[in-house]
Parts: structure tokens; C-alpha cells; sequence
């Protein structure tokens, strides 16, 4: 591999990691708001099941509709959540495959140089 070659292919894997950085970035911030929403839906849930052990019989159903809908909400939060997690675990991937390219183009810079 050339002198050129080495450029081009530095840029790639800069590009790369860069882009993969961005990505990681916004996966962390999205993380983040989701969560906020958890809580939010679980501190709504213990709420409502206050109601069910203390309201009146119109009061508990209407806290048990609800109840139900926030696990929904739930589950569709957790599903979210799981697919995050997976793209956060491929994008650390691509970090440690680009710190390896990284090495190697530096590893060879060097040995051009002596």
C-alpha cells in the first residue's frame, strides 16, 4: 500500500468513526428521553395504583383502564429501549474496528519513515 492509498483509506476510516461517533451520540441522547419516559410512566403507574387501593369503585376502574394503558406504553418503551441497545452494541463495534484500522495505518506510516 502506497502513500496515497494510506491517505485515502486514513480519510475512509476517519469518515467512519466520525459518522459511527455521531451515531453514538444521538443514541445516548435517546436514551436519555427514554428513560425520562419510563420514569414518567412508572411514576403515573404507582399513582394510579394509589387510586386503585383507595378510590371509590368509578375512580378504580378508571385507574385500571389506565393502568393498562401505560403497560402498553411499557412494553412499547421497552422494545425501543432493546432496539437501541443493539445499534448502541454494533456501533461500539465499529469504533474498535476502526481503532484497529487506525493502528494498522499509523503501524505502516512509521515504517515508512525508517
Amino acid at each position: 500500500m502506497g502513500l496515497e492509498e494510506t491517505e485515502k483509506s486514513t480519510e475512509v476510516v476517519l469518515e467512519r468513526m466520525e459518522n459511527t461517533l455521531n451515531n453514538l451520540e444521538q443514541m445516548s441522547f435517546d436514551s436519555i428521553n427514554i428513560t425520562d419516559c419510563l420514569v414518567t410512566l412508572l411514576n403515573n403507574a404507582r399513582e394510579l395504583a394509589r387510586v386503585m387501593n383507595v378510590g371509590d369503585p368509578n375512580q378504580r376502574d378508571d385507574a385500571f383502564e389506565e393502568i393498562s394503558r401505560i403497560l402498553d406504553k411499557l412494553l412499547d418503551t421497552a422494545f425501543i429501549v432493546n432496539n437501541v441497545s443493539h445499534e448502541l452494541e454494533k456501533e461500539t463495534v465499529y469504533q474498535r474496528e476502526s481503532v484497529e484500522s487506525i493502528r494498522q495505518i499509523v503501524d505502516f506510516l512509521y515504517l515508512m519513515n525508517e
